[in-house]
């Protein structure tokens, strides 16, 4: 860190001052120099890339989790007969430590309680503070400002009794409603996996089977509309070649259109499933319009003003998210041009963790110029004889993310898809009219489990809250009151 960055950091933390709360008449209030020392870390931190997977002793850092990684190097460990309080001065993470531990190279502050206090009532009280959020720049100096309410060393014991009490309590109910979101998750996975094997809609197959299209009928019908919609880019090509020969040939030359290639004819294997009637398998690159593209790269320091970008972790199950959030960029026309979106396409996530490799989204709302960035892809659907959603449903189900990741490439930490990759993806496909309904039984579905997944988010918010009250309230000395609200 600089020095002017030191000094803009010590200015804000002078700026700052810490809530008052009232506390009881025989408790006081101690700085933070009587309460803790700070142990020296001198040769100690070990740096993330030396992380073991496994070994003698854990590597506490800074990050989320209690243990960050392994060593087996004696030399780095602390071993204290008393617990200590890990301080990240990042992410302002606070770890309660019993054991012998090595600490992590970046960020990490190792507090040692003095022996009047008892360890587990500081780790509390620390967690009920509420220091100011300065992103990725260091804390520890709006910590060392602050003040810390002392009771008795004996209520000290009782309140840490009570707090633990309360959060177990907390716990089994926040485990509960995390139970409860993987099974919904499991759940709308069912959903869509039934849906695409055509049983949601047997019934309706049934009652209509006058409206049942031949295969051979409706992929006739899409090579159709693919050759229009060729010819219709071959002729916008010819305008856009044209008026750049006009101006001087100044600027990029546009490029020619090219139709993906396809099979267009219904697909059988011993590897895909039987669908049932009226339902056949096809690759995606035939029901494409024109071969997919990838999106434009931009280094992130030329972010700021200017056009919406999507980035890869801007959508998920289908639908792109924090829109009004999203990152901006200053654009050239060509570059609008090249790559702006258009309502109706398909992005795909081509590079990222397998975890979420393949993910796609429907541009559903577009209300100004949005381009994608270089690991998602862009694939344009023909229009009229599919159903965009049903698609895109499909592939954000566990069978479409594994045909689009079938033949991903793994390199270290991720994992990538090719345009080949996307477009021979297999989907079933069935009449439009059947299309529609498999989509009306889904969205009708999804819409209640998204419901439920809103309501468990509200509810472990509202945890999240009433722990903070629970310490809070524990630490201006009306925990009794905490318990009877918490128990109403």
């Amino acid at each position: 860190m600089s020095v002017q960055s030191e000094q803009k950091r010590d200015a804000s933390a002078k700026e700052w001052s810490q809530e008052s709360v009232s506390i009881p008449d025989h408790w006081i209030c101690a700085s933070f120099e009587d309460v803790f020392d700070s142990l020296s870390l001198t040769g100690l931190k070990i740096p993330q890339k030396e992380y073991e997977p496994s070994g003698v002793y854990p590597v506490v850092d800074q990050g989320a989790d209690l243990i960050g990684g392994y060593t087996n190097d004696e030399r780095k460990v602390i071993n204290r007969k008393k617990p200590v309080i890990v301080f990240g001065d990042h992410t302002k993470c606070f770890k309660y430590l019993p054991f012998p531990f090595a600490p992590g190279a970046d960020g990490v502050k190792v507090l040692v309680p003095k022996l009047e206090v008892e360890g587990k009532y500081l780790f509390y009280a620390c967690k009920a503070l509420q220091l100011p959020d300065r992103g990725y720049s260091r804390h520890f100096s709006f910590l060392k400002k602050c003040k810390f309410p002392l009771s008795p060393k004996d209520e000290q014991r009782d309140i840490v009794a009570k707090i633990e009490t309360l959060f177990s309590e907390l716990d089994k109910g926040i485990e509960s409603l995390k139970t409860a979101r993987q099974q919904l998750k499991a759940y709308r996975q069912a959903v869509l996996k039934h849906a695409f094997e055509g049983k949601l809609t047997e019934q309706w197959r049934q009652q209509n089977s006058d409206k049942l299209e031949p295969p051979e009928q409706l992929l006739a019908r899409i090579r159709q509309e693919r050759e229009q919609c060729y010819q219709q880019e071959l002729e916008d090509w010819k305008q856009a070649v044209k008026a750049w020969e006009d101006s001087g040939k100044e600027g990029r030359k546009p490029s020619k259109p090219k139709l993906p290639k396809g099979s267009g004819a219904e697909i059988t294997s011993e590897n895909l499933k039987e669908l049932p009637y009226g339902w056949y398998w096809v690759r995606l690159s035939d029901l494409l319009q024109s071969s997919p593209q990838n999106g434009i790269y931009k280094p992130s320091s030329e972010y700021g003003d200017g056009f919406k970008i999507i980035r890869i972790d801007n959508f998920y199950d289908g639908a792109v998210v924090g829109g009004d959030k999203l990152k901006r960029l200053s654009l050239s026309v060509d570059e609008i041009n090249a790559y702006g979106l258009a309502l109706g396409d398909l992005i795909v996530n081509r590079v990222n963790s397998i975890e979420y490799l393949g993910k796609s989204a429907l541009i559903r709302a577009l209300n100004e110029p949005t381009v994608f960035e270089s690991n998602i892809m862009r694939c344009s659907l023909v229009d009229g004889s599919i159903s965009k959603e049903f698609i895109t449903l499909f592939l954000n189900s566990r069978t479409g993310r594994k045909e689009l990741c079938k033949n991903a490439k793994h390199a270290v930490n991720q994992a990538s898809i090719n345009q080949s990759d996307v477009g021979n993806a297999f989907l079933p496909l069935c009449s439009y009219d059947e299309q529609t309904e498999v989509v009306g039984n889904l969205e009708s579905k999804l819409s209640q489990i998204e419901s439920l997944n809103n309501e468990i988010d509200t509810q472990l918010e509202k945890s999240e809250i009433l722990r903070q009250s629970i310490l809070k309230r524990a630490f201006s000395g009306q925990l009794s009151s905490c318990i009877a609200s918490a128990l109403d």
